[in-house]
């Protein structure tokens, strides 16, 4: 079943160059962070599925809002579902917080971090800016990553075999720890400069990227990190760093070039501030797809 699985995933992203009549693929992710639930950012989501009903989303979730101080594990679970459709899909986000990061019976680091936080301090999301691939090595890297998804499916949900990495800090150890855990699809994969529009060039988070991923562009396709997982990069980034007009840019650009996948997506706990970006752009992409002869597969 496995091998079926990442054959199909195989097939779904390494789509052969456009012609015209032929075929892009988008992915619309969701990167739901684990700090909070507000509903302003919910209402949001559930406008713009009641906009797009045909356009699945990808939830990559944190299961750390399941360990929040005095949660109600069953209200946080409604409360992510009413933002679904049927067609969507489940994967797992992790940013490692010091909540979860004990719950999982892993040491806690407080660095190295993407930005100029503190991380040594008690509260729960402590550790929201640390380093993944940096801070913490592959065996605890696989426990981590088995043990929230074990927290999802405690939880109601499907169990996980999408992923990113928290500010995408992606790199062999993290990798290493989701083929052990029978992953087949990562989008951690992103241009940093994707990103300077809310991020200095020089800032860490910036500088760790181009460590990470020096070769990442927003032309980047789809490959295979070893026999059983794909990388499908995040080429276009997320609505809080790209504008509706950039992300048509973006879009065009891809066309032109005949690179058939793209994959851009928002934040939950910004979707109010930013989700109108996606909002103001898909209309426009997909009056460019029809002037081109190409089809959109809105993937999931």
């Amino acid at each position: 079943m496995l091998v079926k699985i990442v054959f199909t995933v195989l097939i779904a992203c390494l789509a052969l160059p456009l012609k015209a009549g032929e075929t892009m693929q988008l992915w619309v992710t969701v990167d739901w962070e684990g700090l909070s639930l507000e509903e302003d950012n919910l209402h949001a989501m559930r406008s713009f599925r009641e906009k797009f009903p045909h356009i699945p989303l990808l939830h990559l979730i944190n299961p750390a809002y399941f360990l929040q101080p005095g949660a109600n594990r069953a209200q946080i679970g409604s409360h992510i579902r009413s933002t679904f459709l049927p067609q969507d899909t489940v994967g797992l986000h992790l940013h490692p917080m010091r909540s979860l990061v004990q719950y999982c019976g892993v040491t806690f680091q407080t660095a190295p971090s993407i930005s100029d936080a503190k991380e040594d301090c008690r509260e729960a999301s402590c550790g929201y800016s640390v380093s993944l691939e940096y801070a913490y090595n592959q065996l605890e890297l696989t426990q981590l990553v088995a043990c929230s998804s074990d927290l999802l499916v405690t939880n109601g949900f499907q169990r996980p075999r999408h992923f990113r990495a928290g500010a995408w800090q992606f790199g062999p150890k993290l990798q290493a720890a989701l083929e052990a855990n029978r992953f087949i699809w990562d989008s951690s994969y992103i241009d940093a400069n994707l990103l300077t529009t809310r991020w200095h060039k020089d800032s860490r988070l910036v500088r760790l990227l181009k460590q990470l991923h020096p070769q990442s562009t927003p032309f980047e396709q789809p490959f295979a990190l070893s026999v059983e997982l794909m990388e499908c990069p995040n080429n276009a980034g997320l609505a809080d760093y790209t504008s509706a007009k950039q992300l048509v840019q973006l879009f065009e650009q891809l066309l032109s070039a005949r690179h058939p996948v793209m994959v851009l997506g928002f934040h939950q706990e910004t979707a109010s501030d930013h989700l109108l970006n996606l909002e103001r752009a898909i209309p426009h992409m997909e009056k460019l797809a029809r002037q081109k002869n190409v089809r959109i597969e809105w993937m999931h």
